[in-house]
């Protein structure tokens, strides 16, 4: 660290909303050019306390103190105004504005006759070269990928003057391994300049690997803070949960000889090429690659939200999916990999998970509003999603939740295949480890799973087989056994060695 004179101290900070405390006597200090990880389950307060840090909210009761001079923010404005930058997790580019516009918004410099473009085109290309980013700050935002948007949402929050904290909430959340390496560079080099970053992420590994400090918060009250090298992977599980998790929940019951519950032959459509596939019954197929490999296409193909050549078995029968409605009658699920596309925010937790089953608690054309209570309780108890009551709206819910929900929605339909695209991304460790054994007892019925991730790590510890994808090809199909590494996969995937 550059000082041990804090930039930042928070002391005592409450915050109450109604019926949950959602932070009690939580205190913080964080000190220039650190990374400092925020972890914690959803809801345990983290947000709020960046809510309160960046002036969106006040607190109820505490002090903060930035550097030595106590304060109380009442709006972003003014927290912005004193240093204090976040980045929220959703982006707010504009998209069809450039790289260096966006980066300047709201501070276009006038010249004499309007914007001073050649300014803030100068300055942007300052600021990259700066940090080392090779992008043209004249692109509009919406040609760049994830990563890049990603990146100008952290240079138009430095290029603020006076920055001197930086808060980060889930920037790694739908990025590549590449992708996250080359924002951890980024971050570095702004570490290095002296500012302070607070790192809230559901990613373990990556926030021990880019922070110098870590705090936990469990249930709004601090746990602990401590030195990154003092802590492992599952000490941090430990704090953050109360409890003990098996790294590996795969059921690994893959056997070639079982029924192949789901087939392709040659699915063709948008940048899949010929694909050939087999799921059978009992088992996890974990489809392994990068964003752009084609893995969401195909997901997509198969529920009948995109056309496609070539062929497709359910059981053994050629069945023909031009729609949801094709793909719901021939037993097909899907979760898709953003959950804000499958949920209707307007209606109950209790609406959301019976949505796919409105014939099944209908009579004569009318909902049966006993049943459909009936079906959302019982799944809300098997799956312990946190609701005061079915009646609530989804919107309420943390994440994780929410993606319970879905698969709420799924099990009580009861379809034979279940299409998981990117199920545990965006969610905290705890929801995540309940969810892969959701999906271990789905196949224990004996229905068959293909489960996205671009997570090699995840993909070892849930998958009976990885099917590796990449440029719209299957290019290999692993058995999930102890001989196979993390490195096995990012190799293939990446088109290096052969395994």
């Amino acid at each position: 660290m550059v000082t041990r004179n804090p930039v930042l101290v928070l002391k005592d900070i409450c915050k109450e909303f109604p019926g949950v405390k959602a932070l009690n006597n939580v205190s913080l200090e964080l000190y220039p050019g650190e990374v400092h990880a925020l972890l914690g389950e959803n809801g345990a307060g983290k947000s709020t306390l960046m809510k309160i840090i960046s002036g969106i909210i006040e607190p109820d009761s505490g002090e903060m103190y930035l550097d030595g001079r106590k304060v109380q923010f009442k709006s972003p404005k003014e927290a912005m105004e004193a240093g204090v930058a976040l980045v929220h997790q959703e982006l707010s580019l504009v998209p069809s504005l450039s790289v260096g516009e966006n980066i300047f918004l709201g501070r276009w410099p006038q010249g004499r006759w309007g914007v001073n473009w050649s300014y803030v085109y100068r300055e942007a290309r300052e600021l990259m070269r700066k940090f080392d980013i090779d992008v043209d700050p004249r692109v509009p935002v919406r040609n760049l990928g994830v990563a890049e948007q990603q990146i100008v949402e952290i240079l138009k929050a430095v290029s603020q003057p006076h920055v001197k904290i930086l808060l980060l909430d889930e920037p790694t959340s739908a990025l590549t391994e590449h992708e996250v390496e080359r924002l951890f560079k980024l971050l570095s080099d702004i570490k290095a300049e002296g500012k302070a970053i607070v790192f809230i992420s559901h990613k373990i590994d990556e926030a021990l690997k880019i922070s110098d400090r870590v705090t936990i918060i469990k249930d709004g009250e601090k746990v602990i803070t401590e030195e990154k090298g003092n802590l492992t992977e599952k000490d941090v599980i430990y704090y953050m949960t109360g409890k003990m998790f098996e790294s590996n929940v795969s059921s690994h019951n893959a056997d070639p000889g079982r029924k192949a519950v789901l087939s392709v032959r040659g699915l063709s459509a948008g940048i899949l090429k010929g694909v050939d596939l087999d799921v059978y019954a009992g088992e996890i197929l974990v489809i392994f690659g990068i964003l752009g490999s084609g893995r969401s296409t195909l997901a997509r193909v198969l529920f009948g939200l995109q056309e496609y050549r070539g062929e497709v078995f359910v059981e053994g029968e050629r069945v023909e999916i031009r729609s949801p409605l094709d793909a719901i009658r021939c037993g097909i699920g899907y979760l898709p990999e953003d959950r804000r596309k499958a949920l209707v925010f307007q209606l109950s937790v209790g609406a959301n998970i019976t949505l796919a089953s409105l014939r099944e608690i209908s009579r004569k054309g009318l909902l049966m509003f006993d049943k459909e209570k009936e079906l959302a309780e019982r799944f809300i108890d098997e799956l312990r999603i946190r609701t005061s009551n079915s009646r609530k709206r989804v919107t309420h819910l943390s994440g994780g939740n929410q993606q319970k929900v879905l698969f709420a929605r799924w099990l009580a339909k009861s379809p034979k295949i279940l299409i998981l695209d990117e199920p545990t991304r965006g969610i905290d460790v705890g929801a995540k480890f309940e969810i892969r054994e959701i999906v271990k007892n789905i196949t224990k019925e004996g229905k068959a799973v293909l489960y996205i991730t671009s997570e090699a790590l995840e993909a070892l510890e849930v998958g009976d087989r990885i099917a590796i994808m990449r440029g719209g090809k299957i290019t290999k199909i692993l058995p999930n056994d102890r001989q196979l590494s993390k490195s096995d996969l990012l190799a293939e995937v990446g088109g290096v060695v052969k395994v």
